[in-house]
């Protein structure tokens, strides 16, 4: 595996090879934990930007431009863990014929009710599958779709196989988070100590070498970030929502601002690194080249 240990420490036990096993079942149950703890998130309609507070939804708002501007109609689309089935249902919508992977089986079982709320089932395949051995022939997909999930698997092992079943003139596309950002990096250490995520994600959450790391896949790599100013708003959000959902409204007009700054100030690029969300659009797999 490659990791950005010292080669005079020894490996944290998650990164070595004979637990990996124990890393997927680890994610797997906390995010079993997370659909059982949450069992409303499903509301008959999947996610979209208007399901997200203001200070959240620019990369999102952003991913569902793209997919409006790019048909879909009987296009093979992976969705590499699934969830809740939200992206599943869109793509299943916009015409695709949908694959979807997640390790959860609680989860699995709530993207499946999405789908038939939707009226998609016929549309949407959804398997227990893990994003570093995928099951899939070459050249399987036209489209995939990754979202919050490179941070949770063996990165280059995940792209390696992301590469390897997207057709020649297909399009992959990576929604996720990066670790540069220092408010978000204290966030990450808390959510770390109420458990709401691992060591192994708060350890291999996408950095700038990640990305680079992708050209060695893709020829074409589009690199589209997110979220700096509003970093801090989100926090506040949060807040407000734990005292009651509909206040996070409050926090609308000033999440405006804060994104209209941000698309400015991102625009330089020794700045970019501290985005908060990443979206990358993957064309044209090396696995296909020849010579």
């Amino acid at each position: 595996m490659s990791r950005n240990v010292p080669p005079s420490s020894p490996a944290p036990a998650l990164f070595r090879e004979p637990d990996t096993a124990a890393s997927i079942a680890a994610h797997a149950a906390m995010f079993d934990g997370v659909a059982t703890r949450y069992p409303g998130g499903n509301t008959g309609t999947p996610k979209n930007n208007s399901h997200r507070t203001a200070a959240r939804g620019a990369s999102v708002s952003w991913f569902d431009a793209w997919l409006n501007d790019h048909p879909l109609e009987n296009a093979q689309a992976l969705d590499l863990g699934c969830g809740h089935g939200d992206i599943s249902t869109r793509l299943a919508r916009l015409g695709a014929r949908v694959t979807g992977i997640d390790i959860s089986r609680t989860s699995l079982a709530r993207a499946r009710t999405l789908a038939r709320e939707q009226n998609v089932s016929d549309r949407v395949d959804l398997q227990e599958g893990n994003a570093e051995n995928l099951s899939f022939d070459d050249n399987r997909f036209d489209f995939a779709v990754s979202a919050g999930v490179m941070s949770f698997v063996d990165f280059d092992r995940a792209i390696a196989e992301l590469s390897r079943v997207v057709k020649p003139g297909g399009t992959a596309v990576i929604l996720d988070r990066l670790g540069h950002h220092p408010i978000a990096r204290i966030g990450r250490k808390r959510r770390l100590v109420t458990r709401g995520t691992t060591q192994f994600q708060t350890d291999d959450i996408l950095t700038c070498n990640h990305l680079d790391r992708l050209r060695a896949h893709f020829a074409q790599v589009d690199v589209h970030v997110f979220d700096l100013l509003t970093v801090p708003m989100i926090l506040v959000e949060n807040a407000l929502t734990r005292v009651h959902p509909a206040l996070a409204i409050l926090c609308t007009p000033f999440a405006a601002g804060l994104r209209a700054l941000d698309r400015a100030i991102l625009k330089w690029r020794p700045i970019r690194r501290y985005a908060f969300r990443v979206v990358v659009v993957l064309k044209r797999p090396r696995i296909h080249e020849t010579g």
